[in-house]
């Protein structure tokens, strides 16, 4: 499977969120789901940028 590289204003939005989120980066589903309309990126790839940032 072919890795998939997100452009850097997607990865942006999920670095602000994390960046002020650090005492607890574990975004719920309702968050989860609107960080990936506003990326345009599927619910899924929210999730997999989360594991492999923190």
């Amino acid at each position: 499977k072919k890795k998939t590289i997100l452009p850097n204003e997607k990865t942006q939005i999920l670095e602000d969120y994390y960046q002020s989120h650090l005492t607890f980066p574990y975004p719920d589903q309702e968050t989860r789901e609107l960080l990936a309309s506003q990326c345009g990126i599927s619910h899924n790839q929210v999730l997999k940028w989360f594991s492999n940032r923190r």
